[in-house]
């Protein structure tokens, strides 16, 4: 397929030109990833760490994903997950995450997804994430709102909003340094005072679903920012609210990150700032 090219300094109005082409590659790679789901052997299969699969499915989507973006913005750098591509810094840096939940994907569970993110001078200016098991299309520019499939999504829209009738979305750490019991003291919380607690396994993906208001809050630590950076961005344009667990905008580079619909954030933020920060 070949891809428009665009000039390096990109100015804002070719940002929509942009998005269209980033969300062909999503809609690419994600049939990509259909047709091969049933073909991944065990023996296929890496462990990169605790509970963290990686199969070849990640690195050539990875790789596809690289070469079709190197058509729009060649002199642009890059940070992936399946490190496919060294990373040089740059003052475009596209941000990457080829299969974001592959352990869902490999186990046959349809909630995985492809995360996009173009950086400018250490800015997130556009974000993609594709679910590509039920071929779902969210997508922000910055100052420009969130879209579903197109649509603009916006979280001050919705309807009266309570903590009693809030779903929260968290992921379990990969690692095991982590503080067990304060971890799951929040999670009583919750279900003593919310409408329930999931466990969904795609951080891109949860981010988009608090964006269009199928979740109340997604809240998870030890991430990277292939995991939050496009997500965190369409949370932003739909209205949302989201900060690390100590109420600072650093999430993107502190791995922890809490995104929620406004109307409760000082609801939350006080019980994970005290517990898991």
């Amino acid at each position: 397929m070949c891809y428009q090219k665009f000039s390096f300094f990109c100015p804002m109005q070719d940002l929509e030109k942009l998005v269209t082409e980033v969300l062909q590659i999503t809609a690419t790679v994600g049939e990509y990833m259909r047709n091969e789901i049933d073909n991944v052997e065990s023996t296929q299969i890496e462990e990169k760490e605790l509970n963290s699969l990686v199969s070849y499915v990640d690195k050539k989507s990875e790789e596809k994903i690289v070469q079709a973006l190197r058509e729009l913005i060649p002199e642009a750098g890059y940070i992936t997950e399946e490190k496919t591509i060294k990373t040089e810094n740059k003052e475009y840096m596209w941000i990457i995450d080829p299969l974001d939940g592959t352990t869902n994907y490999l186990f046959g569970i349809p909630h995985y997804s492809t995360s996009i993110a173009l950086q400018l001078n250490g800015e997130i200016i556009l974000g993609v994430v594709s679910d590509n098991a039920k071929q779902e299309y969210f997508h922000a520019i910055k100052g420009k709102g969130a879209f579903r499939n197109g649509q603009k999504i916006n979280l001050e829209s919705k309807n009266k909003l309570e903590l009693a009738n809030s779903i929260f979305v968290t992921g379990f750490p990969y690692r095991n340094n982590y503080e067990a019991s304060a971890f799951f003291d929040v999670i009583d919380h919750w279900l003593k005072n919310s409408r329930g607690v999931r466990r969904l396994g795609s951080a891109a993906l949860d981010l988009c679903y608090v964006a269009c208001g199928r979740i109340t809050c997604y809240y998870e630590s030890f991430l990277n920012i292939w995991d939050l950076a496009a997500g965190d961005l369409i949370v932003k344009e739909a209205k949302g609210i989201s900060s690390d667990f100590s109420g600072n905008n650093n999430q993107l580079h502190s791995g922890q990150i809490i995104a929620c619909d406004s109307r409760i954030y000082s609801q939350v933020l006080p019980l994970i700032k005290e517990k898991l920060s």
